[in-house]
């Protein structure tokens, strides 16, 4: 085969309503028909993976880089993910019956652009047979709330890079009204590493993205909450994902308990071509380096090579190659601790222990110096812990799964330390363990708690504590995995308010992951009410900083006793 590309620019297609989409098309100099890679991307498709879509080509493959609706060269509104069940089946059956291509597609990317594969997929269009969803998800509520709680990180630097950015470049106004407007933003995306932006209250005042026509798909996030019937329309139901699909995720990334969950759930439904990958990643990088702590080499894609086990997914159900891929374990995770690959069978694992590891103090567990300790003993009768939660000052976000703006919310692992040695963060710890002890599957803590308000926030966070090497040392402490409950919505398909001083038993989901605590080390429960900017905070007045700018202190009371036994479930791993 000769080993010239073919490179087009700007192909258009055209939708069922008319409007113009334009992709970058890549295919080998040969004549022939070839197996087509489709990827849909907002965020330009001369930017978008070149060096894999120059590989297929050369491996023979057409590889297709379409802007979606309203972004870069093609044209239409852009209002997100609405659009892309509809213009996925387009783009697909346009791509597979093109005079090059051989009428099999496969889609690949990642974050939004694996949103498009999934929405594709649902729209069943003949020509599509594999997916490679990566870091993604198939329900928009998940995008913009966990637990109750608005993402607030993610939601705004995306709303701001993504959104606001192509909207200015697109406005219609003048060059000054333009320049005027990129000012605002510019000042905006740097206002939230000095805190002033994330700090806007109401959020619908935020400049330019808030109550604002220029995203309004931001304004409407915010004013349609956690099980409103908007959140429906760009939902990916998993019965309706009947190809294969290769799934790609990171434990540290913001997407891992939906990641997880399309895994699951679409096999559950009855579609057993499927695989999944779990790194040490955060949102959008395969690499070893996250955060402050080094996974090693075999986390880091110079030696996993992604492109690679895309292009043998690709050559098994496009080309038909016999590769093996499918006789081999459908699940590859990466296990933090060891830092080693480790192949499985199923998720959950069958041999999981669920364990729970209760709170325990003398009624001082505030900070790290406190007295909070954790055990699998069960509790008896012991004191409470209190804390204040101030929304004016709320506890920092330190890592962890965040997303889009690396200089303002830097993702990953980090020593938690500091954040610990606030007194509105509860700290609960094991001694140093005997042996290694491995934690693989959903976290949940099961929180008795009571405050003053009438809505509010809980938050818990799990914690890898290194050994001490020195007098007065307190150890490394790795956040491994956080989680969030807005009170009023504790109860599924519900909202209902608090009655201030009554106990409630509250569950916080801390997602999943794959972390050994090593022989030395200690398991730490951090416990607050807030984790911002990752979140935003809880007003603790039953109104939404969306729409609201007042801010009440809140007095936060935690039991642990026989009546009230709270702890953290964790999925223990046989050794």
């Amino acid at each position: 085969m000769s080993k010239s590309l073919i490179v087009e620019r700007d192909v258009e297609m055209k939708t069922r309503d008319g409007v113009i989409l334009r992709a970058d098309v890549y295919r080998p100099g040969q004549a022939g028909n070839y197996p087509v890679i489709l990827q849909r991307t907002p965020y330009g498709k001369g930017f978008s993976q070149i060096p894999l879509a120059l590989m297929a080509a050369d491996r023979g493959y057409a590889v297709v880089i379409q802007d979606t609706r309203g972004r870069w060269a093609s044209e239409g509104d852009s209002y997100p993910f609405i659009n892309e069940k509809n213009d996925g089946y387009d783009a697909v059956e346009w791509a597979g019956n093109q005079p090059w291509a051989n009428g099999k597609v496969g889609m690949f990317g990642s974050s939004y652009v694996g949103y498009t594969q999934l929405a594709s997929a649902v729209m069943h269009p003949p020509s599509l047979k594999t997916i490679t969803p990566t870091i993604t998800f198939s329900d928009l509520s998940r995008l913009a709330y966990v637990n109750g709680a608005l993402a607030l990180g993610a939601m705004v630097s995306w709303g701001y890079l993504a959104g606001a950015m192509m909207a200015v470049m697109r406005h219609p106004g003048n060059d000054l009204e333009k320049a005027l407007l990129m000012g605002q933003l510019i000042s905006a995306v740097d206002g939230m590493s000095l805190g002033n932006t994330m700090n806007t209250i109401p959020i619908k005042d935020m400049p330019l993205i808030g109550d604002s026509d220029l995203t309004p798909y931001f304004r409407d996030g915010l004013t349609h909450p956690p099980g409103d019937e908007y959140w429906q329309r760009g939902l990916c139901k998993h019965e309706d994902i009947q190809i294969p699909a290769l799934h790609i995720g990171g434990w540290y990334d913001l997407f891992i308990d939906s990641t997880l969950k399309d895994f699951t759930g679409i096999q559950q439904k009855g579609n057993p071509s499927q695989k999944l990958i779990i790194g040490p990643w955060v949102h959008g990088a395969f690499d070893g380096l996250n955060g402050e702590v080094d996974f090693g080499l075999q986390a880091s894609a110079l030696l996993l090579l992604p492109d690679e086990i895309l292009l043998r997914w690709f050559d098994h159900w496009l080309k038909e190659i016999p590769n093996g891929i499918m006789e081999e374990p459908p699940i590859q995770i990466f296990v933090m601790g060891t830092n080693q690959w480790r192949s499985e069978y199923e998720w959950p694992l069958a041999r999981t222990r669920y364990t729970p590891f209760y709170l325990h103090s003398g009624g001082g567990a505030n900070t790290l110096n406190g007295d909070g300790s954790l055990s699998q003993e069960k509790p008896s009768v012991e004191p409470i812990d209190n804390f204040a939660y101030d929304p004016l000052n709320p506890v920092p976000t330190r890592g962890g799964a965040l997303c889009c703006w690396e200089v303002a919310l830097p993702a990953g692992a980090y020593d938690q330390r500091s954040v610990e040695e606030r007194p509105d963060v509860l700290v609960y710890t094991t001694p140093p363990l005997e042996q290694d002890l491995e934690v693989t599957g959903a976290i949940q803590v099961h929180l008795w708690a009571s405050t003053t308000a009438v809505d509010t926030d809980f938050t818990a966070k799990l914690v890898d504590v290194g050994p001490c090497k020195g007098g007065g040392c307190t150890g490394y402490a790795r956040n491994v995995q956080d989680g969030i409950i807005r009170t009023r919505y504790r109860n599924p398909g519900e909202v209902a308010l608090l009655k201030p001083g009554k106990i409630y038993e509250f569950i916080i989901d801390l997602a999943a992951t794959s972390n050994v605590f090593k022989a030395g080390h200690r398991i730490r429960i951090e416990i607050s009410s807030s984790n911002f900017p990752r979140f935003d905070r809880n007003p603790n007045t039953g109104a939404s900083t969306s729409d609201t700018s007042e801010l009440r202190p809140a007095l936060q009371t935690i039991y642990h006793d026989a009546e009230h036994p709270s702890h953290i479930l964790l999925p223990v791993i046989p050794g």
